[in-house]
């Protein structure tokens, strides 16, 4: 009975999200309950039903009143989709780290991480104003990809050397060493996205 009773309230609480959704859409096209009738085929009192989330409507009949406000079907069920794990910084914020080793010359700027079922994501702001020195050899688990927004830099994955400038993006495989050849401005500045899967994201 327990079980019965929770997808009773379940069911009750979807049909009242996708009323709620309905009756917006409804409003945002500026049509009363009998002008979406007559465009949708559906009857004034089902579309005041469904919107007080009275009944549960079918596929078509959500389908056809989704074309009558014009917006996709999926619209209607927006607010019903579970939100997990979310990551906002704001403007200028953002955990700073340095790599350890001076020759390095990153300032790295995490501005995002979510880890979630078996996978993490993580973003990085990515400074460089000092030219590069060593030899900086990156390898890691998970794909990597490196959007350029300041400045030109020469930058290695395996053997091949890329001339990368502000607007473009490389991604590729992060197992395969990469990582700095020299600048070719005083300063450069990146976005860095690494996905990676597994238990071990370090």
């Amino acid at each position: 009975m327990g079980d019965e009773g929770d997808r009773e309230a379940q069911k009750k609480s979807l049909d009242v999200l996708v009323g709620l959704a309905v009756r917006s859409h409804r409003n945002q096209a500026g049509l009363t309950l009998s002008e979406l009738s007559e465009r949708s085929g559906v009857s004034t009192p089902m579309i005041s039903k469904i919107e007080r989330g009275q009944v549960s409507a079918s596929l078509s009949t959500l389908n056809a009143l989704a074309s009558a406000v014009g917006v996709p079907i999926i619209n209607f069920f927006a607010a019903t989709v579970e939100i997990g794990e979310v990551s906002l910084v704001r403007a200028g914020e953002g955990i700073s780290v340095r790599r350890a080793g001076s020759t390095y010359g990153h300032n790295y700027k995490q501005i995002g991480r979510i880890e979630i079922e078996g996978q993490s994501f993580e973003s990085y702001l990515i400074t460089l104003e000092n030219e590069v020195t060593g030899t900086p050899i990156f390898l890691h688990p998970g794909v990597e990809l490196m959007h350029f927004i300041e400045g030109a830099l020469s930058y290695r994955v395996g053997a091949e050397i890329y001339d990368l400038k502000a607007g473009d993006t490389l991604t590729f495989q992060a197992t395969v060493p990469h990582g700095p050849v020299r600048m070719e401005s005083a300063r450069v500045q990146f976005l860095t996205v690494i996905s990676r899967t597994g238990k071990n994201f370090t």
